[in-house]
This record gives C-alpha cells, sequence and structure tokens, in this order.
C-alpha cells in the first residue's frame, strides 16, 4: 500500500519550537496508532499497530532493515517483556511532569 507521506516541512527545520511541535505531532500520531490498536477487536489490527509502531521506532533508531513483519496479536512474542518496558517508560514520562498525568 503506498500512501503519500505528510509533510512536516515547516521551512524551518532545526528550529527548537518547531522541533517540539512536531515531536508533539509524532507522539499524537503514535497515539492515534496505538488506541486503534488497543481498541480494536481484530487480531490482526492489534499485531498490525504494534508492529508497525516497532518497525519505525526501530528504523527512527538507525537501522533501515525490516524487522517486525505485522502478525495477528496472538503470534506476537515476547510481550511479557515489552509490557513491562513500556510500563517503566510510561511511569518514567509521567515523573518528568507530574503536574501532567495522563492516566
Amino acid at each position: 500500500m503506498n500512501r503519500a507521506l505528510p509533510s512536516a516541512d515547516s521551512g524551518h527545520q532545526g528550529c527548537p519550537a518547531t522541533n517540539v511541535d512536531l515531536a508533539r505531532k509524532c507522539l499524537g500520531l503514535i497515539r492515534d496508532i496505538a488506541d486503534r490498536g488497543a481498541l480494536s477487536w481484530d487480531p490482526e489490527a492489534v499485531g498490525y499497530a504494534l508492529q508497525e509502531l516497532s518497525q519505525v521506532l526501530l528504523e527512527r533508531a538507525g537501522t533501515e532493515d525490516r524487522i517486525f513483519e505485522p502478525v495477528r496479536a496472538g503470534e506476537l512474542e515476547g510481550l511479557d517483556k515489552l509490557y513491562a518496558e513500556l510500563a517503566f517508560v510510561d511511569g518514567a514520562s509521567q515523573d518528568i511532569n507530574p503536574s501532567h498525568k495522563w492516566n
């Protein structure tokens, strides 16, 4: 499926305020994708959301290799470890700014 990628170029690349805005937009997209996966009853949609988010974040870290393939949620391995790591990040991110609890 080839989709046109939304443009994030505002002509102010590198500007700290623009980077913060763009970072917020990225987090919003991650939230939206995660919400769709979390709210779906379709195991394929759940697996797709988790695997694709993982792949995109891995690519962000500098690798272009396709490591994660979309699979049904029941076929995902290592979810206990992933959940523990995400719970840690969730707690740490709330500790950064305790006045903005998300849950």
